[in-house]
């Protein structure tokens, strides 16, 4: 059985939880961004798709921190709320740049 964490460890933890997940959908984001701008350029389709597929690894490897209740126990429902908001924002646009794929 584990020891609960000092109240201040936990707060503590908790940010920089919360941190983490903001940049991870801030990194996404400029990666999407990126892989759009070359898209509609034209002029570099490889460095595109990498864009675009460094941006979809990051969804995969963010989204379960804030949907599986395993991982985001300590995330207060309005923070959830927030991130998961930002993540259908982001899936639409990835989705959308996934046109350019084929």
């Amino acid at each position: 059985m584990s020891t609960p964490l000092d109240p201040r460890l936990q707060a503590n933890s908790d940010y920089q939880r919360i941190e983490f997940i903001k940049g991870e959908l801030a990194l996404c984001f400029t990666f999407s961004v990126v892989a759009s701008a070359k898209y509609e350029a034209g002029n570099n389709r490889e460095s595109a798709e990498r864009s675009l597929a460094n941006a979809e690894k990051i969804y995969a490897g963010v989204s379960p921190l804030v949907s599986d209740p395993k991982h985001s126990k300590h995330l207060s429902a309005e923070v959830i709320e927030e991130f998961t908001a930002e993540l259908e924002r982001l899936r639409e646009r990835l989705d959308c740049l996934q046109q350019f794929r084929k």
